[in-house]
């Protein structure tokens, strides 16, 4: 196979280089940066300048409310982080010279070996036995007191957010090299605040829009409506409807400029969308019916009927399960009626 291909061919320049452990030139190292890309011999790889090593980031939640976003805030949030020891920093000895890390392994607590099986060549990760994986190896009178050899530490590292106006859901606060220290790393990595939007009771944002249900009379609907918004920012909004503007359920209607802060942008808000529900009487007076008749216009009435031929009907106010109760109860009293003609078996009325 193509794998069995490669394998012999970095044999064959094996046994051209010298052969093995014993044989001249490079040997082992430079076969095995050759097979694994310069980084994985025993000595080569050394000589080479390596990358420096970054921790890893860390995102963490930071819940806001809309106010927030819209007023802007700034916050400090606690927290703890694992530090280089400052008294030995991060060498785990405070006796000059002198360094806590182990040799054999650079501290990193497991080395590579490259074994022999046969006619393949393997290189594998296996615990440090100068360390026995620990990474350290310093006599236990020269460990420093603090950490105890442990070069870290754990200390007080809290972050100041900005929550800045116009911010979204699912924006983020980058906190470069905030990230935990260690010895076995270069450059500490990021912590990254991911902003969570809790939701509000009133408003929903839309991008830069914030959308609001408003309920008003019917009275309103029909002769003008004048309702007050309390804003994100605690200010009074009076909305007002002009004289003759009539409002059906679900019309929408824009207030310019009352929406959020566009980010980056001063001055610059988006719209408040405003969408109307309309609640209308339970029932009216005879009165009131004849006076909105004599107000309303009609539409052209579709009440031509044969009077012999049609049925009229009334649409009854009770609710349909008190109508179904009613229903039931007059046919109980039927069936305890027997048919009413006081017969056999029959309940008779007394005579007075």
């Amino acid at each position: 196979s193509s794998f069995c291909q490669h394998i012999n061919h970095h044999k064959m320049q094996f046994h051209q280089m010298g052969g093995g452990m014993g044989g001249g030139g490079g040997g082992m190292d430079d076969m095995m940066a050759a097979m694994f890309g310069g980084g994985g011999g025993m000595g080569g790889g050394r000589q080479q300048q390596q990358r420096k090593r970054k921790g890893r980031d860390v995102g963490l939640a930071l819940p806001v409310t809309l106010d927030d976003l819209y007023n802007g805030k700034v916050t400090e949030i606690p927290r703890k982080k694992q530090a280089l020891c400052g008294s030995c920093k991060g060498r785990g000895t405070n006796k000059p010279g002198l360094d806590a890390k182990c040799s054999g392994c650079d501290g990193q607590g497991a080395k590579m070996v490259v074994r022999r099986m046969g006619p393949m060549i393997q290189q594998m990760q296996v615990a440090c036995d100068t360390c026995n994986g620990t990474g350290m190896k310093v006599d236990p009178k020269d460990m420093c007191t603090k950490c105890n050899g442990k070069r870290i530490e754990q200390v007080d590292a809290p972050l100041k957010a900005k929550v800045e106006r116009g911010m979204e859901h699912n924006d983020r606060i980058p906190f470069r090299g905030e990230g935990d220290q260690s010895p076995d790393i270069d450059i500490p990595g990021d912590i990254v605040l991911v902003l969570q939007q809790v939701k509000h009771d009133k408003f929903v944002r839309d991008d830069n829009d914030l959308h609001i249900k408003q309920t008003i009379p019917l009275c309103q609907a029909l002769c003008g409506f004048q309702f007050v918004v309390e804003h994100l920012d605690g200010r009074k909004l009076v909305v007002q409807g002009e004289k003759g503007q009539l409002i059906k359920p679900g019309d929408k209607k824009v207030v310019q400029g009352e929406g959020m802060p566009l980010r980056g942008s001063a001055g610059k808000f988006g719209d408040l969308i405003i969408e109307f529900n309309v609640e209308f009487p339970t029932r009216l007076q005879t009165g009131d019916v004849e006076t909105l008749n004599g107000v309303l216009e009609h539409g052209p009435a579709d009440t031509e009927y044969d009077e012999e031929t049609a049925e009229i009907h009334y649409v009854n106010r009770t609710p349909l399960d008190d109508m179904r109760k009613e229903l039931e109860k007059e046919d109980d009293d039927d069936d305890e009626g027997g048919g009413g003609g006081g017969g056999p078996g029959g309940v008779q009325c007394a005579q007075q």
